[in-house]
């Protein structure tokens, strides 16, 4: 028997060293899948089930004999075929303030928990408590919430909606909006809006959303300026809506059943595994119902994101215009600022040409009469003058004619006395 030849002898050890890394590729890529596999089974099997209203939590199997369920009056729903849609109302009191309570839920014929709501009206709070309302649900789900704001309408509240979990608001359509106007119901499946009115909502031209996805928890709230509106909580998980999710739920749990990307990574390395089992054709079909369902909540995840961006857009457009009209306004404010100080500046002038007027008047009266006081002084003084001078006059003439008439008496009694005194 004659030795093989290098060149065969090359040619096995390549072909040997080719099929070993190829069987470590496929090794490597076997335990890839698998690992990836179990951690979606371990998500699959984890889902959450912490979203609760009325310490009933959604995806939880109902106790019927339970205190909260028996206040419950239960009906097939009209909307989900197969599920039963309870409700029940009772008056609560809070620091003497009375307000309506009603609860509603959506459950299978077994008593799984699909939806269940919360309503109050009137609710009191404000911009702060809503707020602070909102941070202690992100601490105790431990995630942050996708908030929306209702934009701003004259003489309405104000309105936020936050969102936890794989719950998606998707907006309605305006057929449906336009059927909720009419007072009709459109039977879109659950809604919720910012003012629960969706009459209202819909003649005011709010937004509504159709709930979608799950599971998760939704906190809406509206309230005023004195601190009153409403208040609505709701938990939902989508499987529930389904009328008999049991069949899909056992075809995800696969029996020992490997996946089909390990099977395609055994047969590349170039072995023959035994025929599969028939149990592989239906591992095959939950692989691909779980990434349709990934893909769908990826999906609604993405539209959820897109109709908050959507809706972050049309805020940040309308503090545009509004800070626009504030610019315009306050432009509008100084142009009549500088109007009305020119009108005080005028009105100014104008009074100190009048008071400047009149005080030329008053001292060209002053002077006037002065000279004429002068005159009537200068006669009086004139007047009271002659008088004197004439009464001097005549004082002297009178004094004058006695003196003469004195003296003419004298001599003729000297004559007769003379001859005597001889």
């Amino acid at each position: 028997m004659s030795d093989p030849s290098p060149t065969a002898h090359r040619f096995d050890v390549s072909n040997n060293r080719r099929a070993r890394l190829r069987i470590r590729a496929a090794a490597m890529a076997a335990g890839i899948v698998l690992v990836a596999y179990v951690v979606l089974y371990g998500n699959a099997i984890a889902a959450p089930t912490e979203y609760a209203v009325d310490g009933l939590a959604v995806g939880a199997q109902l106790d019927f004999g339970s205190a909260p369920y028996r206040e419950y009056k239960c009906n097939p729903s009209d909307q989900f075929e197969g599920l039963i849609w309870c409700q029940k109302s009772r008056t609560e009191k809070e620091r003497r303030r009375t307000y309506a309570v009603a609860y509603s839920l959506l459950r299978s014929q077994d008593g799984r928990i699909s939806y269940i709501n919360r309503s109050q009206e009137p609710a009191f709070l404000n911009s702060k408590e809503s707020e602070l309302n909102i941070e202690r649900y992100s601490r105790k789900f431990g995630d942050s919430p996708r908030i929306m704001k209702m934009p701003h309408r004259s003489g309405l509240s104000d309105g936020v909606i936050a969102v936890w979990g794989r719950v998606t608001l998707e907006p309605l359509d305006q057929e449906s909006i336009k059927t909720l106007a009419d007072g009709q119901n459109p039977k879109k499946g659950f809604l919720i809006d910012y003012l629960r009115n969706f009459t209202r909502s819909a003649k005011e031209g709010l937004p509504i959303y159709r709930i979608e996805g799950g599971p998760g928890f939704i906190w809406a709230a509206s309230f005023d300026r004195k601190g009153r509106g409403t208040l609505r909580l709701a938990a939902v998980d989508v499987i529930g809506f389904s009328p008999s999710p049991a069949p899909i739920a056992a075809a995800v749990i696969p029996e020992f059943s490997p996946p089909p990307a390990v099977v395609a990574a055994v047969e590349a390395s170039e072995f023959s595994p035994p025929p599969a089992p028939v149990t592989v054709q239906a591992t095959a079909s939950t692989d691909q119902q779980e990434l349709s369902s990934e893909l769908k909540q990826t999906i609604e995840k993405l539209q959820a994101d897109l109709v908050i961006s959507t809706n972050k857009i049309a805020q940040l457009e309308r503090a545009k215009s509004e800070a626009e009209r504030a610019l315009e306004e306050a432009e509008q404010a100084k142009r009549d600022a500088e109007k009305a100080k020119q009108e005080v500046e005028q009105a100014r002038l104008a009074e100190t040409i009048s008071s400047d007027v009149l005080i030329a008047q008053l001292r060209a009266d002053k002077n006037a009469a002065g000279a004429k006081r002068s005159r009537w002084e200068i006669a009086l003084y004139g007047s009271i003058g002659g008088v004197l001078i004439i009464l001097a006059s005549s004082a002297i003439g009178f004094l004058i004619n006695g003196r003469t008439a004195s003296i003419s008496k004298k001599p003729a009694e000297k004559l007769r006395r003379k001859p005597i005194e001889v």
